[in-house]
């Protein structure tokens, strides 16, 4: 994914390093690593599509249900926000 000058493949602590030096240009008070941006990525691809089976493919997960011990808390989160919807229509009736 990463190529240099040279167009070669770089190596992941290359990568560690190029993540390390600009996030810490971008937010210095947030230690950020390729695995926390993989991570913001997965979570914010899961709430825009709400299909984990898409999320598991996009991150290389074998098995959707790793896929889904990583995103349980967004199901829960996303449960109570319609519990919370449903309640709100309900009192205006």
């Amino acid at each position: 994914m990463f190529i240099s000058l040279q167009n070669k493949r770089i190596s992941v602590r290359a990568v560690e390093n190029l993540v390390k030096k600009f996030a810490q240009i971008a937010s210095p008070l947030k230690k950020i690593s390729p695995h926390k941006l993989r991570s913001t990525f997965g979570t914010n691809l899961y709430r825009e599509t709400k299909d984990i089976y898409i999320v598991a493919d996009v991150l290389g997960h074998k098995d959707v249900n790793t896929t889904r011990k990583h995103y349980a808390a967004i199901n829960e989160d996303m449960r109570k926000s319609v519990a919370n919807v449903l309640q709100l229509r309900k009192n205006e009736e």
